[in-house]
């Protein structure tokens, strides 16, 4: 009889364990699967974003912009018609627009805006344009700004959210020496 207790006790100990792990396990599997149920996991997915070839989703009316300034919306055709930018062409001008065209623009139009961007590489279908051809030269520099701000006629998406009106005059100051490298190159 005493070997027969010993058996119970040592048994009845083994089925606590055992009970207790499987306890234990069930949390762990409990705790992992409502970790991957919290927000983050679905809303980084399912949140409102522009697709290739969309135009950005526009901002309500009369809503803060980030740097506090609120823009007006200005007619295409009177801008298009700006022969001269109104931001003066100055080494820090064209270093800004240097840098926001790096940000912005190189993808497509390529470092030295001849439209050779990593986009032909890859191979996605279209043919940005080659900036230091005489057609692009010889337009306003209000008609550049335009492309910037409101996207070309065809293909190249509206910048007008991501870049601000005086940051598009710092690209085409930018795209202006663009131009004139490539003129003298030739």
């Amino acid at each position: 009889m005493k070997r027969r207790d010993l058996f119970l006790k040592i048994a009845s100990a083994f089925h606590a364990g055992l009970r207790m792990c499987a306890v234990a396990a069930l949390a762990v599997f409990v705790s992992l699967e409502s970790a991957y149920c919290l927000p983050w996991s679905w809303d980084m997915w399912s949140q409102d974003s522009v697709r290739p070839y969309e135009e950005p989703v526009v901002y309500p009316r009369d809503s803060v912009s980030t740097d506090g300034v609120k823009t007006t919306a200005e007619d295409r055709s009177e801008v298009e018609m700006i022969e001269r930018s109104p931001v003066a062409p100055t080494a820090e001008s064209v270093e800004r627009g240097k840098k926001i065209f790096g940000y912005n623009c190189v993808v497509c139009h390529g470092e030295k805006g001849a439209g050779d961007g990593i986009i032909i590489m890859k191979g996605l279908g279209f043919y940005p344009v080659n900036l230091a051809v005489p057609a692009v030269r010889q337009r306003s520099d209000g008609y550049i700004y335009a492309y910037i701000r409101y996207g070309g006629k065809v293909m190249m998406p509206a910048y007008g959210e991501n870049i601000s009106e005086e940051d598009a005059w710092h690209v085409v100051n930018y795209v202006r020496k663009l131009q004139g490298a490539a003129a003298e190159n030739r």
